[in-house]
């Protein structure tokens, strides 16, 4: 017997079906925009060190009498304000000639890796070694790093021995190391490489060695004096003039690098920290006169007006 299908029945069932299965189906899940990863702050990159425009800016504000101090004057100012005594000179001299009692030796190629053994960087420090030279040029490099109170001993041991000031056999223990003061580190750097490499004589040339030379090599001398200096106390023949703080402004005037410069003043400070500053810069044959104007008068060499 043939059987007749119920077409609507089965469309219900069919419908029934598709709704059954439309609900078991998983969820179209809603589309999330991916998220950014951060990206971390890029660091500003530290300057390279101008080692030339830091000089200048040093040289240029330098104060009057130029960071100098008489013995009689630090004679006095040990009695009341009791600075750091720095003596840069190398431990031989002072077993030789004796020292400042209560002075601490820290040899001039050793200064920069030392700084934990100094005072705070506002304390006051007096630099001294033989004739002011090296002095100098301690005073140069702590005033560099920020040491805001330092000073050299004019014309040095020498002079504080002439002037009949005390004496002592030896220098002072050296302090236990303490936390070396925040400074720049590539400047620390180029310091500590500047002087850990001075050679013998710490680049002084005496008078009579210069008035030598100067018949031969011809170097050129610069004056680093104020011009009313020259004008009232003369010169050496054929020196130029440029004062002290204008030096660095000045490159231009000066011989190739390689080209020998003999930087004087009155007593050797300000001839000392110009070699220093030039030296630092690349110059390979400055020296400074020892003793400055005052050594060459008193060997009584040939001066101009």
């Amino acid at each position: 017997m043939r059987t007749t299908l119920n077409v609507p029945r089965i469309l219900v069932v069919l419908l029934i079906l598709a709704i059954l299965v439309s609900a078991c189906a998983a969820p179209t899940p809603t589309p999330v925009p991916p998220t950014a990863t951060p990206v971390p702050p890029t660091a500003t990159p530290k300057p390279a060190l101008d080692l030339s425009a830091v000089l200048d800016k040093y040289l240029s504000a330098l104060p009057a009498g130029f960071g100098g101090i008489a013995p009689a004057a630090l004679n006095e100012q040990i009695a009341a304000a009791k600075p750091f005594i720095l003596d840069v000179r190398e431990a031989s001299e002072i077993t030789t000639n004796g020292t400042i009692a209560g002075a601490v030796n820290i040899p001039i190629r050793d200064l920069a890796k030392n700084l934990d053994k100094l005072p705070a960087k506002d304390q006051p420090i007096v630099a001294m070694c033989a004739i002011g030279h090296r002095g100098a040029m301690a005073m140069e490099t702590l005033q560099l790093l920020g040491y805001t109170n330092v000073k050299s001993l004019s014309n040095g041991f020498n002079a504080w021995k002439a002037a009949n000031l005390p004496v002592a056999a030896a220098a002072a223990a050296m302090p236990a190391a303490g936390q070396a003061p925040a400074v720049d580190k590539d400047l620390l750097a180029a310091l500590d490489k500047y002087l850990s490499a001075l050679p013998a004589g710490f680049g002084t040339i005496a008078p009579a060695a210069l008035n030598e030379q100067m018949a031969a090599a011809k170097p050129f001398i610069l004056d680093v004096r104020e011009t009313t200096e020259v004008a009232s106390g003369g010169a050496i023949a054929g020196a130029v003039n440029i004062p002290i703080r204008e030096v660095l402004k000045n490159l231009a005037k000066l011989p190739a690098k390689d080209q020998p410069i003999v930087a004087v003043c009155g007593i050797g400070h300000r001839g000392a920290m110009t070699m220093m500053a030039l030296q630092a810069l690349g110059y390979t044959n400055v020296k400074s006169l020892a003793g400055g104007m005052t050594a060459w008068n008193a060997a009584n060499l040939p001066v101009v007006k």
